[in-house]
């Protein structure tokens, strides 16, 4: 990811990623329960994630309709291995550690946690 993606504007990606493409309207609409942005808003915020790289956007009609250009996993890596390094120094068994301490996990949560430190563990 070329620039810092604000938190508002990993919303809007969050849904461009489950729907693969959206218009303004779309975008609104999925956002409606948890935010009440108008569509100008919506745009400004797409227009600064195309400059970002993070989008593809395509004239269609009289709209646009974006596209992400970067996977959620691609910038989930980057957006990780930046905190990881501000917040732990790049120490990853505290980080670890610390969530796993402060998060209530389910069952099946622990069940994979501890399927990938075994995984971690074979030569």
């Amino acid at each position: 990811m070329p620039s810092k993606v604000s938190p508002a504007e990993w919303e809007v990606l969050n849904v461009l990623w489950d729907k693969s493409s959206a218009t303004v309207p779309e975008i609104c609409n999925a956002l409606a329960a948890e935010q009440d942005w108008h569509p100008k808003t919506v745009g400004t915020f797409l227009t600064r994630l195309v400059k970002k790289g993070m989008l593809n956007v395509k004239r269609e009609g009289r709209g646009n309709v974006y596209s992400p250009r970067k996977t959620r996993e691609q910038c989930l890596r980057v957006e990780s291995a930046s905190f990881l390094k501000r917040v732990f120094r790049g120490s990853f068994g505290p980080m670890l550690c610390h969530f796993i301490e402060q998060a209530e996990l389910l069952p099946e949560e622990i069940r994979e946690l501890e399927r990938l430190l075994k995984q971690k563990k074979k030569p």
